[in-house]
């Protein structure tokens, strides 16, 4: 058995650089995924790729990330994380830059998988900076409330940027905040608090747990691949207009940063198994509610109902991030956790469309609580085997 040598080390806060630095990388690990409606448009509409290339074009970039962040499990302690952060940026600007000049399909997809690869490097690296912090329900909770700001201004702004430029301008921008990240990396960036020379994951007793939280955070990223891929198609089924449910999506989404803020004040209160349970609790009632939605009144069910449970998303990431934190002492298992999203991600919507086809589109609401409730019920005995 490969044995693990590790220094533990007291959690030490960022500097400001450090800070800005960590969250710009995190916060463009999460773009593609958070922007990938507005993505699949400009690619649609540029006019130089059939629908089935654009699907795969979208799908690339997902599936580089999820490479580079499940195999993170094996190197991201054993690294320099100066250097790796600082190359992998320099290959994902690179790869931003190229994607504008060229228009062979081959070319993009592998252009575009290859910014995969070098995104979940950094990513990947970012999570693991900040499960070192001292308070590390806050810190991804800023980590969050950050994506969620970024998503709301990218579905304002980039529209306006995609018209004169197409899909060349949403990668442009991109690198704007990514040179910022590499210029701050320059002047400072985190230490590994948890040096390692060998791999060995040393669990001591919480392999339960470890594989709770796994299953947890699939089975709730199930949820938004079934719920969120489909809440468009049920307000259109229950008469809105297109611009009507985007409008009601994109302000959810902005306000949305509200749970994020308030999920470590009630993890500080009362504790995280009490907020997985308001999460529940908030987030089923807003799923029947979408069910049960009358004609007279639809309007009005549909945007709170959306909103509320968009609230509540940013609300929970935070704490099973954290769980996934504390599984592992470590400070490995935590990259781990990007690999859960995308997991749940790919499996939601191929279950959703043979549920829509087997019965209605309404009937994935059924099919997103079960997995919430599913989800919640993890992290919980998770957490709890985790506090014994």
């Amino acid at each position: 058995m490969l044995s693990m040598t590790w220094r533990p080390a007291a959690a030490t806060d960022f500097n400001f650089p450090q800070y800005v630095g960590v969250m710009l990388i995190a916060m463009m690990g999460a773009s593609v995924t958070i922007l990938m409606p507005l993505l699949v448009g400009a690619f649609t509409d540029s006019g130089l790729f059939s629908t089935a290339q654009v699907g795969f074009l979208a799908s690339a970039e997902v599936a580089g990330i999820l490479i580079s962040s499940a195999s993170a499990l094996f190197w991201v302690r054993r690294i320099q994380w100066l250097r790796f952060v600082q190359l992998s940026l320099v290959v994902f600007i690179g790869c931003n830059l190229l994607t504008s000049w060229v228009s062979s399909y081959e070319l993009v997809l592998l252009l575009r998988f290859s910014a995969g690869l070098a995104c979940g490097v950094s990513y990947a690296i970012a999570l693991a900076a900040l499960g070192d912090q001292s308070r590390v329900d806050k810190a991804f909770a800023v980590m969050v409330t950050i994506q969620v700001i970024f998503g709301t201004l990218g579905f304002a702004l980039l529209p306006y940027v995609i018209a004169p430029f197409g899909y060349a301008g949403i990668y442009q921008c991109f690198n704007l905040f990514l040179l910022l990240a590499l210029m701050l990396s320059f002047v400072s960036f985190p230490l590994n608090q948890k040096p390692q020379t060998a791999f060995r994951i040393d669990l001591q007793g919480r392999w339960l747990a470890a594989a709770l939280v796994f299953a947890g955070t699939i089975a709730y990223y199930f949820a938004q691949g079934t719920v969120w891929a489909y809440l468009e198609r049920i307000g259109v089924h229950a008469g809105f207009s297109v611009a009507e449910v985007g409008a009601i999506l994109g302000v959810g989404f902005g306000i949305s940063a509200i749970g994020s803020m308030l999920s470590s004040w009630f993890v500080a209160h009362i504790g995280r198994n009490a907020s997985l349970v308001i999460t529940a609790a908030v987030q089923l009632p807003c799923l029947a509610a979408l069910y049960w939605m009358s004609d007279s009144h639809a309007w009005a069910i549909y945007a709170v109902a959306t909103i509320v449970y968009q609230v509540f998303w940013s609300f929970i990431v935070p704490i099973m991030m954290a769980i996934f934190n504390d599984v592992d002492k470590s400070g490995r298992l935590i990259v781990f956790c990007v690999t859960a999203f995308k997991i749940g991600l790919v499996l939601g919507p191929p279950a959703a469309a043979l549920t829509i086809r087997l019965t209605s589109i309404h009937e994935v609401l059924w099919l997103g609580a079960i997995a919430i409730v599913v989800s919640v019920a993890c992290l919980m005995a998770s957490n709890r085997l985790l506090q014994r």
